[in-house]
């Protein structure tokens, strides 16, 4: 039987290094779903039966099977490989809640687990059930490392585990695996360095075809030259801000709700998009925060860090296909709408001069580094200098998700913290909600109830400075932009 693995990307490889007992380095998310369908007649949770069923679906996601393989001298790329000793009951793990079951008792749950590394020596990703929450309901939390993928394939990967319908018929006919030989370091050492070697091959291509179409060449050239340029001329360093400390492995989660049809109304009438109205409110939450600190506000600004996704529409192989922007935000005193429009316009600004394309520009420039260097660069976001916070917005899927039968009520995303970021914010639209999951270090950050109630207050005040009646059905369409908080920018 030959040896098969997977080279990560520097970019995941990356995920990897930076991560320590502090900065665990997975994505997470908290599932609430209706509790009957998943309970025998006894009343206990069917833990088994959902075990099962995923197990069944993982010939669908391979690298769900898959560890990572570190090289013994450090010189070649980590590899995934087949664990060859996988058991799903490592992954699938069940917990009750304490009395009395409560959102808040469920949220410091989250916490302690978002606050736990990944095992190395398994595949990493987790998800745990969580019985005992109020309402009769199950909520599930699943830790997906972003070294396996971003934000966009973790919700495909959900669309894959989970069924499309409350009545599907699912193939329970066995799907035997055996897993692959584990490699040899030789072997993953020859395939990063010809990996490494392809790339100046690559750049040398890239050359020839920029001297026999030059004009084309010069437009490419012109694009990353305005980007630089952008980004050099409005701010390149964030602001001094206290939400920039060293963090420590405590974590603490708090929930926001919308309703995503008064926000696409507000939206249409306002002329923005969803992204805006979010980054809006992020800004007035920080306001809040700042100003409940005893710091001067003013004519202050942070620097928001938004990533932004590829679509994995139909891909279930998982990874990484992200970039990112920086985005200025004010967050002195304002009325609302005139901080929408400033988010608005701070936004556009930065897709207009594609400053993904130094995002996508500097990865490259990672594509043919030893692996030392990668690691001694990946280590350095523990103390970074461009952002103040990372605020993303998946968007989910737009059916209802099952689980043998019992349909998710609602969901809620959290981006990992690293370094010196003590709050991240990420946002999810599912079931007619936009859902945002506030993630920060309780010590550094032991105020994060005032910036989530800042952000709340913002979308009901841009919502009723709109005009819109909550609670009304929507009259507009509204598409939100594809991908991580604005796609791919046009």
């Amino acid at each position: 039987m030959s040896a098969t693995f997977q080279l990560l990307s520097p970019l995941e490889a990356g995920f990897l290094y930076s991560e320590s007992a502090r900065t665990p380095m997975h994505m997470g998310s908290v599932g609430v779903f209706e509790g009957a369908p998943l309970r025998d007649r006894h009343g206990r949770l069917r833990a088994e039966a959902i075990r099962a069923e995923i197990e069944n679906r993982l010939h669908l996601v391979p690298k769900l099977r898959r560890r990572v393989r570190l090289s013994s001298l450090a010189l070649a790329a980590p590899a995934w490989v087949d664990d060859p000793r996988f058991d799903v009951a490592n992954h699938v793990r069940e917990i009750t809640l304490r009395r009395p079951g409560t959102e808040a008792v469920l949220r410091d749950l989250c916490a302690e687990l978002m606050a736990i590394p990944l095992r190395r020596d398994r595949p990493l990703w987790e998800i745990w059930l969580i019985d005992g929450l109020e309402g009769e309901r199950v909520a599930m939390i699943e830790k997906l490392h972003h070294a396996m993928a971003d934000g966009l394939a973790g919700v495909e990967l959900v669309t894959v585990l989970f069924d499309l319908d409350r009545h599907a018929k699912h193939d329970h006919s066995a799907h035997p695996w055996q897993p692959e030989r584990v490699p040899r370091q030789s072997s993953i050492l020859a395939s990063d360095l010809g990996r490494r070697v392809r790339f100046p091959l690559h750049v040398a291509s890239n050359g020839i075809g920029a001297l026999r179409h030059p004009v084309r060449a010069g437009r490419v050239m012109s694009r990353y030259a305005d980007a630089l340029g952008n980004l050099v001329t409005t701010g390149f360093f964030a602001p001094s801000s206290s939400l920039n400390v060293t963090i420590g492995e405590g974590r603490s989660v708090e929930f926001i709700r919308q309703r995503l049809g008064d926000l696409h109304d507000a939206a249409g009438c306002l002329g923005v998009t969803i992204n805006d109205l979010l980054l809006a409110s992020v800004a007035e939450g920080v306001h809040c925060l700042l100003s409940a600190r005893g710091e001067s506000v003013g004519r202050r600004t942070v620097q928001v860090l938004v990533p932004i996704g590829a679509d994995h529409h139909g891909d279930h192989r998982l990874g990484n296909r992200v970039s990112a922007m920086l985005v200025r935000l004010p967050v002195g005193p304002a009325d609302p709408l005139d901080r929408l429009r400033s988010a608005s316009r701070a936004q556009a600004s930065s897709k207009r001069h594609r400053q993904t394309l130094v995002a996508s520009f500097l990865l490259d420039l990672f594509e043919p580094l030893p692996q030392p260097v990668v690691a001694a660069a990946s280590r350095l976001v523990h103390r970074q200098p461009f952002c103040n916070l990372v605020v993303t917005n998946v968007p989910g899927p737009g059916v209802p998700l099952f689980v043998l039968g019992a349909r998710m009520l609602e969901a809620f995303p959290l981006v990992p913290i690293v370094g010196n970021l003590s709050v991240g914010v990420a946002a999810l639209s599912y079931g007619g909600q936009l859902t945002v999951g506030l993630l920060a270090d309780p010590d550094a950050c032991p105020d994060l109830e005032v910036f989530a109630a800042g952000i709340s207050d913002s979308f009901s005040a841009l919502v009723s400075a709109a005009g819109v009646r909550s609670g009304d059905p929507p009259e507009l369409a509204v598409k939100d932009e594809i991908g991580i908080l604005g796609g791919n920018p046009s």
